[in-house]
């Protein structure tokens, strides 16, 4: 039975042995989020659709992401260049840099019920993150997501209003929302959002509590996940 303001979803979980998403501003240092940005989500569904997706294409999209354990290594990074957005980019240095990435990630996506197709034939590899961290499609279910006002969440971002107002400690990064398409490669809209960390102990993350949701959740009936709910109209202007 669906109650008032629940949606139909399909929840589709992703699994790979690492995941890397960039933390804006940090060169010499190259620091994964533990959480991904909204941008990755997007730049994941045009991998599915095989066609470059932005938020006026979506109406409204949930996810979290846990990890076993937050690691490092050296790795060799080629620069690229072009003079002219038409050009051929083309090899311009090679530096050694240390690069953080997860271990054992795990992104569990809420999307509208007509995604269920193009995930069962993705038309590109999924990646969570670089085109190392190759990701396989774990479990594909329909699912409904009820309204809450109030919730523990793990691996989630947060518009920084939610954080501020609900006492929340966070690390907040300003991140893009989603990117125009190659060549230009422009951010659509960027905002400032708190990371709700999604490592497992013991087997389980740790949670926030979050008790004035303005709206903001929703709580998946099979699983009990909550998380944040992002619409397409906050995805395009936010807090108008």
């Amino acid at each position: 039975m669906m109650s008032r303001g629940a949606l139909r979803s399909i929840r589709i979980r992703l699994r790979a042995y690492t995941a890397s998403f960039r933390a804006p501003s940090f060169v010499a240092y190259q620091l994964s989020l533990p959480v991904p940005p909204l941008a990755t989500i997007f730049g994941l569904l045009s991998a599915v659709a095989g066609r470059w997706i932005l938020p006026n294409e979506v109406p409204w999209l949930a996810y979290c992401c846990t990890y076993d354990a937050r690691v490092k290594d050296l790795e060799a990074i080629y620069g690229v260049e072009r003079r002219k957005p038409e050009d051929t980019p083309r090899y311009s240095e090679r530096n050694i840099v240390w690069r953080e990435f997860l271990v054992h990630p795990e992104l569990t996506l809420f999307l509208p019920v007509e995604w269920q197709e193009p995930f069962r034939r993705p038309r590109y590899p999924l990646v969570l993150g670089r085109s190392q961290d190759l990701a396989s499609t774990e479990e594909m279910t329909e699912t409904i997501l009820d309204p809450v006002e109030e919730g523990q969440l793990f691996g989630v971002l947060l518009p920084v209003r939610l954080i501020a107002q609900n006492g929340v400690t966070a690390v907040l990064h300003n991140l893009p929302i989603a990117f125009t398409a190659d060549p230009d490669r422009q951010p659509v809209r960027v905002e400032m959002f708190g990371i709700i960390d999604g490592q497992r102990t013991q087997r389980r993350p740790s949670t926030a509590n979050i008790r004035q949701a303005d709206g903001w959740l929703m709580r998946d009936r099979e699983t009990g996940i909550v998380v944040p709910l992002y619409r397409q109209e906050w995805l395009l202007h936010g807090d108008r």
